[in-house]
């Protein structure tokens, strides 16, 4: 099995995955991890932090934000079987229940009989009956085991609390102190919304570093374009859209495209369903549709049990193995246009993707700050890996969630030479020595200015046979 793929696979960090023991199974199929502050920011995150940089310093640690994410706050799963009658109540802190429901929810009391509270990997749905002094009284609808720490969604009941509470920025200023490469903002609605998290990570002097927004709200849906603009990237979350995006026409493909178009990168999440006591992620053809549309990478949900990770991390593997050399052959477009601020940029971008699509060029090398002329290569899905160069940490994490990107971070002393000799030396490693002297190798530097002081790079792109580089 090849240890470096197309597409990026992102999982989901909890007390199981967190074991070193589990964690060195799948530390090299996994190019990122993902922290939620669900239970917020404590000890436990610092140890998976720890854990991770421990086996592979060079990994991407990202940290979810709460915002409107809700959670079961029960340590212990609760068995509802479909009929029977389970009472719900309100809890800030972890409880160790089996019977009763405890939400993290204090507006529990103020939903309306008939509102269904749906939970999110466990399947389960109730329906409120009665409101007592003790609890709310739901009846189970469709039936199942709540796990511990499970996301609830509440049907068609608006929730009012701010998009960033003081909880969350405490929560962000210790992934920040603890090392959090990057920041998913969860449960956004609006462009507003970002802006308030990038001037906030302003204020704590991380203005580089990246933010991906989390698609998963029929408002977010309707303000996809802004999101996209003013964001590092998307995750969509399918599973929680799909009935916004049939209701206003909209497919996968024109989804996926509004943000490739730009050259951001696209995510997508797969929630897994347990039945008869097996976990399943998802399907091959899930999987393989996702491929032909070039996304960039996989986010999966946290996992309870300790044999999940490495059979479902190892079967995604595979079938990206399988399917994601099978791309479509999509009409190739000019992304840049005459008045944009980016136009040479983008103009010399274009032209190296074109020609992988015209010669036999085996990979591409290129120097990035910001991750622009990287991402932008990227979201054209090119069928050639691409090398990428950056002295900025920020940026170097960030190429880790790029479709078939391989980064590396270097000094501030380095220049062309080494851009040149280090690029080559890494072409040999990632095709393990399988590279012919007469092999074509690209160059990129992309910027608006004809050369760069700093590092000695010409403008432009250059085509070299590997021997001569």
């Amino acid at each position: 099995m090849n240890n470096f793929h197309f597409a990026k696979i992102i999982a989901g960090v909890g007390p199981t995955l967190a074991k070193e023991t589990v964690l060195s199974k799948i530390i090299n199929m996994v190019d990122a991890f993902r922290i939620t502050l669900s239970q917020g920011f404590d000890d436990n995150n610092k140890k998976y932090i720890d854990t991770i940089m421990k086996l592979d310093n060079s990994k991407t640690v990202m940290l979810e934000m709460r915002g409107l994410d809700l959670r079961v706050k029960n340590v212990l799963n609760v068995k509802a079987k479909e009929g029977n009658i389970i009472a719900v109540e309100y809890s800030e802190y972890a409880q160790e229940h089996n019977k009763k429901i405890f939400i993290d929810a204090p507006f529990l009391r103020d939903l309306p009989k008939g509102n269904k509270i749906k939970f999110e990997q466990s399947g389960v749905v109730l329906k409120v009956k009665e409101i007592t002094a003790e609890a709310i009284n739901c009846e189970v609808v469709k039936w199942g085991e709540v796990v511990q720490f499970d996301r609830v969604l509440f049907d068609k009941y608006e929730v009012e609390i701010p998009f960033m509470t003081e909880k969350d920025k405490k929560d962000i200023l210790w992934g920040l102190e603890y090392g959090v490469n990057m920041v998913i903002a969860s449960m956004v609605k609006t462009k507003s919304d970002i802006m308030e998290m990038k001037n906030f990570l302003t204020s704590q002097n991380a203005n580089k570093m990246k933010i991906l927004a989390k698609i998963e709200t029929e408002e977010a849906l309707k303000n996809i374009d802004d999101i996209i603009e003013i964001s590092d990237g998307i995750i969509l979350c399918f599973d929680k859209i799909s009935e916004a995006m049939k209701a206003k026409k909209i497919d996968e493909r024109a989804l996926i495209k509004k943000s490739k178009n730009v050259g951001k990168p696209v995510m997508v999440t797969f929630v897994g369903t347990r039945s008869t006591g097996k976990y399943k992620l998802i399907n091959e053809a899930a999987v393989k549709r996702f491929c032909s549309l070039a996304v960039d990478g996989y986010m999966i949900d946290t996992m309870i049990r300790e044999d999940d990770p490495l059979e479902i991390v190892t079967e995604l593997f595979e079938i990206l193995e399988k399917h994601e050399l099978k791309l479509e052959d999509n009409k190739l477009d000019r992304f840049y246009e005459d008045d944009s601020d980016y136009e040479v940029r983008d103009y010399i971008i274009y032209n190296a993707y074109r020609i992988t699509r015209e010669l036999d060029v085996r990979a591409m090398v290129s120097f990035t700050e910001n991750g622009y002329t990287t991402w932008r290569l990227s979201s054209l899905a090119p069928m050639v890996p691409v090398i990428a160069f950056t002295k900025i940490d920020e940026t170097y994490r960030y190429l880790n969630l790029l479709r078939w990107v391989r980064g590396y971070k270097i000094s501030q002393s380095f220049n062309y030479e080494n851009l040149k000799r280090i690029g080559k030396e890494m072409i040999r490693i990632m095709f393990k020595w399988n590279i012919s002297l007469d092999d074509k190798i690209i160059i990129v530097q992309a910027n608006e200015s004809v050369k760069d002081e700093r590092t000695d790079m010409i403008n432009g792109l250059e085509l070299y046979k590997f021997k001569n580089i």
